[in-house]
């Protein structure tokens, strides 16, 4: 829990809390364990009025905080890239007009490609190094960060939180393997490449595994993709999963399967890591600092359709695996439940706050 004392000095800027994704996750868990919350939501779906307003009422809003409340003394910033960098670029300017300390919390998936497409570089490096604190989700990120010129000594890792649940586990009542993919259903995340891999090897395993999967759609039409190829006798689109259905999917699944392009440290897996089920995924990102192959999980290459077909195939010939590389990911996540990110995030308000420089 992060004390009143503290929380009172805070100031959050983030996606509003409806929205989809692994950021949305980290501040609904935030809200929980801070005594006090104070939020401004800078983004929402909807069409361009719709964010236009929600951006423009945040920067009024931090304006006025700012101005009239002399007890915030950080500004912390949930950001990514794109369009989400240059909006939080306005809140960073601010925090640092009213002299305050500002970390910059990074979450993007792509920030590489963003900068390395980017004819703004060296302003995208001059606004992270303009922060008190860049936090990153791992230290793969960590050392790419300081690879492009932010301050070594400002950049932090802290990892995402997640909750372990608390009920008990399903009760099979078939013997197949269930799969399990939760995430945004896209190109970049890899789940048309798996459900390729199915359409390819039909026959294979259409009476051996049962696939779930939620998420919002991004890219293409999902349920025609499932329909057209005769993949709805094993394969089942539940649309955005959250709360309750979310946590009857991981107590449903075996295996979590995530064959992403890119990332930084999915909640998702650590999620499925706290329900004790192994990850099937991608050597990007963070992922291979918590997924061990053949340990807790398979890692796999992005894109190779055939490392997704023999990782899915080595569960359904080991079930008597399960349970042993499900204990591993739940020791693996335990540095990401709340109590101990709760600490670490503690430690970086508490040397803001004493830095008087």
């Amino acid at each position: 829990m992060i004390p009143k004392k503290i929380a009172n000095k805070i100031l959050m800027i983030g996606v509003s809390k409806s929205t989809y994704g692994g950021m949305t996750a980290v501040l609904v868990s935030y809200a929980k364990y801070f005594e006090k919350n104070r939020f401004i939501p800078t983004w929402r779906l909807g069409n361009k009025f719709v964010k236009a307003f929600y951006a423009f009422q945040a920067v009024m809003r931090c304006f006025l905080l700012l101005l009239v409340d002399q007890r915030i003394k950080i500004l912390h910033i949930h950001g990514a890239a794109n369009a989400s960098f240059y909006r939080k670029r306005i809140f960073i300017k601010m925090g640092k007009f009213f002299r305050k300390k500002v970390i910059m919390h990074q979450h993007a998936a792509d920030f590489k490609e963003f900068f390395e497409n980017s004819h703004d570089k060296p302003n995208i490096v001059r606004t992270l190094n303009l922060c008190d604190t860049l936090i990153v989700l791992s230290q793969s990120w960590e050392k790419y960060f300081a690879s492009i010129g932010v301050s070594e000594a400002n950049i932090r890792v802290l990892n995402n939180m997640v909750t372990p649940p608390t009920g008990s586990p399903e009760q099979r009542s078939d013997d197949k393997l269930h799969l399990l993919f939760l995430g945004e259903i896209s190109n970049r995340k890899g789940i048309y490449d798996l459900l390729t891999m199915l359409k390819d090897n039909k026959e294979l395993f259409q009476n051996k595994l049962l696939l779930r999967i939620g998420g919002n759609a991004v890219d293409g039409d999902i349920h025609t993709f499932i329909n057209e190829n005769g993949l709805s006798r094993f394969v089942k689109y539940e649309g955005w999963v959250s709360g309750e259905k979310k946590a009857d999917c991981f107590a449903w699944a075996d295996v979590y399967i995530l064959p992403s392009y890119n990332e930084g440290l999915p909640v998702a897996i650590l999620e499925a890591m706290s329900y004790a089920r192994p990850v099937i995924s991608t050597n990007v990102g963070g992922i291979p600092e918590i997924v061990y192959s053949y340990e807790n999980g398979i890692l796999i290459e992005a894109g190779n359709l055939k490392q997704i077909k023999e990782a899915v195939q080595f569960f359904i010939d080991h079930p008597a695996l399960l349970p042993e590389y499900g204990k591993k990911c739940f020791e693996t996540v335990r540095p990401f439940f709340p109590e101990s990110v709760c600490k670490q995030l503690t430690s970086i308000y508490e040397d803001l706050l004493e830095d008087k420089t």
